[in-house]
């Protein structure tokens, strides 16, 4: 959703002026709900993990502005899938940092699930090599903003993650996009809060699910974001679904399934 969003309104506003906003909505939206909760406001300002919040901020930035920007350049589905390279780096992490177990079972369901990726998203059909790139860089940065989730998840409420993400990351994009942003925002108000909403929905449940179960499992099953990726892009924009698109899918949706009754939680 949150895709589909994006390459909606960047057809009439540029990329710094969205993630500057999604990260200042995103604070504003934070205080009304602590607000709502009656939590103390200056609870979020209390952390004994300062320096990974930063880390985690400076990898949010990052894969927001070049995932955002990927989304102008190349169709839904072929951004959401080229992301799914972060399999592979957050993987290799968290089993080096984190000393996380991968059966040999949900090694092939990982391999099975990236050739439905690659059916998907084949090198032939991506146009944009920037866009590529973009994407690519994009994923990377996911991979270390998963590491840094799954270890301030434990430590931290999610809500105190998802507030110094945002305050970080609005004061960085405004340092480094002053003169690009545009803060006259009458046309697209309503499309940058309902933005803001779907991203910190995704946040939320995102850092939530790190709670519950292994990073590598949460991968896994994030596979999913292609299926919804690739139908919305065809129902919308109407981008081009072939037989190896709908092959790749089920694959997808089959080894998802799969890894999700092996899923123990910890």
């Amino acid at each position: 959703m949150l895709g589909l969003q994006i390459k909606i309104i960047s057809e009439n506003q540029n990329i710094e002026t969205i993630v500057f906003y999604r990260s200042l909505f995103g604070i504003i939206f934070i205080v009304l709900l602590s607000l709502l909760l009656r939590k103390k406001l200056s609870r979020f300002l209390v952390t004994k993990n300062l320096k990974i919040h930063f880390l985690r901020a400076i990898f949010g930035m990052s894969a927001m502005y070049f995932g955002y920007k990927a989304l102008t350049l190349i169709t839904l589905s072929q951004a959401s899938t080229i992301g799914f390279t972060k399999v592979f780096f957050t993987t290799l992490i968290a089993t080096y940092f984190f000393k996380e177990r991968i059966s040999v079972w949900n090694i092939i369901l990982i391999l099975a699930g990236f050739s439905g990726v690659y059916m998907i998203c084949l090198p032939s059909d991506i146009i944009d090599k920037a866009g590529l790139c973009m994407s690519l860089f994009s994923a990377l940065c996911v991979s270390g903003g998963i590491i840094s989730i799954s270890y301030l998840s434990k430590r931290d409420d999610t809500l105190i993650i998802i507030f110094f993400h945002s305050i970080i990351s609005c004061i960085g994009f405004l340092i480094i996009f002053v003169d690009d942003i545009n803060f006259k925002l009458e046309n697209n108000f309503l499309d940058i809060t309902l933005i803001t909403l779907t991203a910190l929905l995704g946040q939320f449940f995102n850092a939530e699910s790190y709670k519950f179960a292994q990073t590598n499992q949460v991968i896994i099953m994030s596979y999913t974001r292609i299926f919804f990726s690739t139908i919305l892009g065809f129902w919308v924009f109407d981008e081009e679904i072939n037989p190896l698109t709908i092959l790749g899918i089920l694959i997808i949706i089959v080894t998802s399934y799969f890894v999700k009754t092996t899923i123990k939680k910890i």
